[in-house]
């Protein structure tokens, strides 16, 4: 297949109204730290070689995304993960680790299968909506291209076809390429040889994806199947070293693209480039560069004109008669810069650009640089530019921005709704792009491994556990003053500080639930990264915070009865009735108060209250006073007008952090309560509605102005759990909690 396009000039006038249900392409780049666009103006950015470098030799120039970012927008400050895999899961699910269990590249959860056997946890069964899945439930078409870097079955993750140039290693069967390695062994010591040449080669284990590339098809043009490409005479006789790997995929995305437009349907193509990621260079294999050349391409002022490619010569030594460019990250990004020209190009051809929203952006930082890097926002910190129609922001954006944020956007601009019980960490960016707000996150989060990383608008903290001040962005934007004095810190650095701190805990599970439910599966690594010599066996109970769970959750009416439970040290009586594991309360019954006293646990629960009703759930409480989980009809009671009275808040605390989560009176609300030490969180049909710690400014503020202020050490000693009646009918069931407890060396 070949596709030629003619230079045209694609313009673009700002409309107020957004486009209903617009057609998406999505080009996820591969390893391209935000520093590397010129756009972001950083005064270093990566040589051929893997080094920091200023020269303007070796920058890119990139005229048609600086122009998208003109007439649409750009995000100065998005996070992806800090490597591929996890930042794959992160944009596909909307999840962070504690939930998809991709931590690291090597390092994914495990499940184990009925046989006993144990392999890593498909992302389709972690989390089972992703962004394929959302947009065939709206109504569109689905492609998928480029990378994959998914384990499983690739048919099951939302894509109707897909074009793919894996270079993954279990591809050993392709007939049509030898630019791949063969690992073997010689006088005992594994060794890889480049099956092109038969030599020993000193890189990692690889297959080809950019030149002379490995190619597979799912479901081609509508037809069920997944077999290597070229699979035509015609298709055959064309590829060939000078084959272009990121051609190949456009070349399928446009032909699935063009016939969804024939056939009047949206679409949403997932493009996962490899332009970026390092390579082994098979034209030139004594090249000591990461990133081989591309097609040579030229920018007239107009549009993009591009040699036609001529390679001659085999096993090692090709002749390239000038049409390759010389190595270095600068010339991939120029290739995308071209391949972004084209995708305006066929828009315009096929009178679909006032309906296409295009978005741009990476998986990680640079190699050599940021990628897997602890160290600040090495390995986050990516490009975001967003285009199209009807976007009330133009520019340059100071927002913060995930890549989790995309499962919520996406399901929003196709018109599909999300289930509110549906966990996931994104927020959606529609309102900022096409509506008033001003701001979009107060904090962004990633992961390496077992260890956080977290920033706001003030402060940030890195994998190493080392603070920063990003209050102001340096010039080559990743010098970022360290502090290691928070005295000498303002007040509003320090308060930053404090709310980030107290969500951290809601996420920290690499210790206590790294693996599927049910599956504990031997640790190759420590949570900081560093490999386990000799693979050990850990409680999936164990948490870095000194706690371990104390062995099963407690159902508190598991025997159908209030055996667990009184009213005021009285056995229960009254208005509370259990019948067919729902508990019942009628107004009078009084406060049901557990027998047994917590300290740090995490309860699970469901409820449901009438409407216009009014009640809570209580913890560690002193004479039936404590934190309390907040149950409202928000919409139909008075205290509803108050954000810190509304359901799922920490009452008079902290206000709920996420709207349209919650479920309207008469029907059943899934919650859950953690309390580690001074860290309090609550959670709302899947969504973390509080996460605040004890003692902290955003605490104590609202604390001191509060009916509970004096009280001394509210929230902190161990107590019982309330029920509370609080003249409404309420309904409860599935309520199980269970301990967490200091481990033995961390007991005191």
């Amino acid at each position: 297949m070949k596709i030629t396009f003619a230079v045209l000039a694609a313009t673009l006038q700002f409309v107020t109204a957004r486009p209903e249900k617009p057609n998406i392409v999505l080009l996820l780049t591969d390893d391209i730290s935000a520093r590397e666009l010129p756009l972001y103006g950083s005064t270093t950015w990566t040589d051929p070689f893997r080094e920091d470098t200023s020269d303007p030799a070796q920058q890119a120039h990139m005229p048609v995304l600086d122009r998208l970012a003109r007439e649409g927008c750009w995000v100065e400050t998005t996070w992806a993960a800090t490597v591929c895999s996890p930042s794959r899961a992160m944009m596909m699910t909307g999840r962070y680790a504690h939930l998809h269990k991709w931590w690291n590249n090597k390092d994914k959860g495990m499940v184990t299968r009925a046989n006993g056997k144990q392999e890593v946890w498909p992302l389709y069964e972690s989390s089972p909506l992703q962004l394929g899945h959302l947009a065939q439930k709206a109504g569109y078409g689905t492609f998928w291209a480029g990378k994959t870097q998914m384990a499983g079955d690739l048919d099951r993750f939302g894509f109707d076809e897909g074009c793919f140039t894996p270079g993954s290693l279990s591809d050993r069967d392709n007939p049509y390429t030898d630019f791949k390695h063969v690992p073997t062994m010689v006088a005992g010591e594994k060794i890889l040889l480049c099956a092109d040449t038969g030599k020993p080669v000193d890189t990692y284990w690889q297959h080809g994806w950019y030149f002379y590339p490995h190619v597979k098809l799912l479901n081609p043009g509508g037809k069920k199947g997944y077999h290597w490409w070229p699979d035509s005479e015609e298709s055959r006789a064309q590829f060939g070293p000078q084959t272009y790997g990121p051609d190949v995929e456009l070349d399928f995305a446009f032909d699935y693209l063009e016939r969804q437009v024939q056939e009047e349907k949206p679409f949403f193509i997932y493009h996962c480039s490899h332009l970026g990621h390092d390579a082994y260079d098979w034209l030139h294999p004594e090249s000591k560069s990461s990133w081989p050349g591309t097609p040579v391409v030229t920018w007239n002022g107009q549009g993009y004109e591009r040699r036609e490619v001529k390679i001659t010569g085999n096993k090692g030594n090709y002749d390239t008669h000038g049409t390759v460019t010389e190595p270095g990250m600068h010339r991939h990004l120029n290739y995308l810069d071209y391949q972004v020209w084209q995708y305006l190009q066929k828009f315009e051809e096929l009178g679909i650009a006032d309906n296409t929203l295009f978005i741009f952006t990476s998986d990680n930082g640079s190699g050599g640089y940021g990628k897997n890097s602890p160290d600040r926002q090495k390995g986050t910190h990516v490009p975001l530019i967003i285009h199209g129609k009807g976007l009330s922001k133009k520019g340059k954006q100071e927002i913060l921005v995930n890549l989790s944020d995309f499962l919520p956007t996406l399901a929003e601009l196709t018109g599909y709704e999300i289930p509110i019980d549906y966990e996931h960490n994104g927020k959606s960016l529609v309102p900022f792009l096409y509506g008033e707000e001003e701001q979009h996150r107060d904090w962004i989060y990633a992961y390496y491994f077992g260890k956080q990383l977290i920033r706001g608008h003030k402060v940030m903290k890195d994998a190493r556990d080392k603070w920063w001040d990003v209050s102001a962005v340096p010039g080559d934007l990743i010098s970022f003053p360290e502090i290691t004095d928070w005295k000498q810190i303002s007040p509003a650095h320090r308060t930053e500080r404090a709310r980030l701190e107290a969500i951290l805990p809601s996420f920290d599970l690499y210790e206590s639930a790294h693996d599927a439910p049910g599956t504990k599966a031997e640790r190759l690594f420590t949570a900081s990264g560093k490999r386990i010599k000799a693979p050990v066996k850990l409680s999936p109970e164990k948490s870095p915070d000194g706690l371990q769970a104390a062995g099963a959750p407690i159902d508190l009416f598991a025997q159908g009865d209030f055996s667990e439970w009184t009213i005021q040290g009285k056995p229960v009586a009254g208005g509370w009735t259990i019948a067919d594991g729902v508990v019942h309360l009628k107004p009078q019954g009084g406060n049901l108060l557990s027998k047994r006293s917590f300290k740090n646990f995490e309860l699970s629960f469901e409820w449901k209250v009438s409407e216009g009703g009014n009640s809570g759930v209580k913890y560690r409480c002193q004479k039936s006073l404590g934190p309390e989980y907040q149950i409202l009809d928000d919409e139909k009671h008075p205290a509803g007008k108050n954000p810190r009275q509304r359901t799922g808040g920490l009452y008079e605390i902290q206000a709920r952090l996420h709207d349209n989560c919650y479920r309207p009176a008469g029907e059943w609300n899934t919650s859950r309560i953690v309390a580690k030490n001074k860290s309090l969180a609550h959670w709302l049909n899947g969504k973390q509605v509080v996460a605040i710690k004890i003692g902290s400014p955003e605490w104590n503020e609202a604390y001191g102005a509060s009916k509970f202020a004096k009280l001394p050490d509210f929230g902190l000693k161990a107590g019982n759990l309330l029920l509370q009646d609080h003249g409404n009918e309420v309904w409860f069931r599935n309520v199980k909690v269970r301990k967490l407890k200091p481990h033995k060396k961390n007991a005191q």
